[in-house]
């Protein structure tokens, strides 16, 4: 019994080691930099000049690179509080990136994808983001530390990185929801729709963020399991602050 267990928990680590050495793999298509380090930089450049003092505050993403490897490749998402690092990817339907990695193999890790249902370019109103909840940490295994209203307090924003852009997100809600709340709709025929939406994800914060979203804004909705309860989710759903433009998005005109 002693072999067969620990056997088992050898061929776990092993499982576990090349989900991470896959994503470890796909760093290089980074520019070297301490992801808890990102943040978005005091002041916005308003100059070419200062574009160019401030891109070192940005990760530099090699999107022709990664979109070679995968054409799926829909952005880069850095959660800093949670040192998350990933490619963002979308398919035509939701159940292949939640038992392939990036690179196509099999594996329980998944991926981190955006909804089938959701337009390309995070220019719906509410843009879906999965991730598995690992128990080593990895994907989206670190999402509910959110949970923490001092977490929340020391980091408020994520960032998707897109070819050229950063989007920015504030965060302004984060609890646990049930699998098939409000928080998954991503189309609203009318614009009271999506009002009533925002009223309703922001009353189930957990805590109180002083951030409130408007019937103008761009959401992004991150979700994952909750382990104890397959019918419960949990959920951080951050605003579009701002869209920092790189200065390789200026000089593709």
């Amino acid at each position: 019994m002693f072999l067969f267990a620990a056997g088992n928990l050898i061929s776990i680590y092993l499982d576990y080691k090349k989900g991470a050495d896959t994503y470890d793999e796909l760093q290089k298509y980074v520019q070297e930099k301490d992801v808890a380090e990102v943040q978005e930089p005091e002041r916005k450049p308003e100059t070419e000049a200062e574009m160019e003092e401030t891109e070192g505050d940005w990760l530099q993403i090699d999107f022709a690179g990664l979109q070679a490897q995968n054409p799926d490749t829909a952005g880069w998402i850095v959660i800093p509080a949670l040192e998350v690092s990933y490619p963002v990817v979308q398919e035509e339907d939701n159940d292949y990136y939640l038992h392939h990695m990036f690179d196509g193999q099999e594996h329980k890790n998944g991926s981190i994808f955006i909804d089938c249902h959701n337009q390309p370019g995070f220019t719906d109103q509410n843009t879906i983001i999965y991730g598995h909840n690992m128990k080593d940490g990895s994907m989206f295994g670190t999402l509910d530390r959110y949970q923490e209203e001092r977490m929340y307090q020391e980091y408020p924003c994520f960032y998707i990185y897109v070819p050229g852009y950063v989007l920015v997100y504030r965060i302004f809600s984060c609890y646990i929801g049930r699998s098939r709340e409000s928080a998954y709709t991503y189309y609203f025929p009318e614009k009271e729709d999506f009002k009533e939406f925002l009223r309703k994800i922001q009353s189930y914060g957990a805590y109180e963020t002083g951030v409130e979203a408007k019937e103008t804004d761009k959401i992004v909705t991150l979700s994952t399991c909750v382990n104890t309860d397959l019918n419960y989710r949990y959920l951080v759903h951050g605003k579009l602050e701002e869209k920092i433009v790189m200065k390789e998005a200026l000089e593709n005109g």
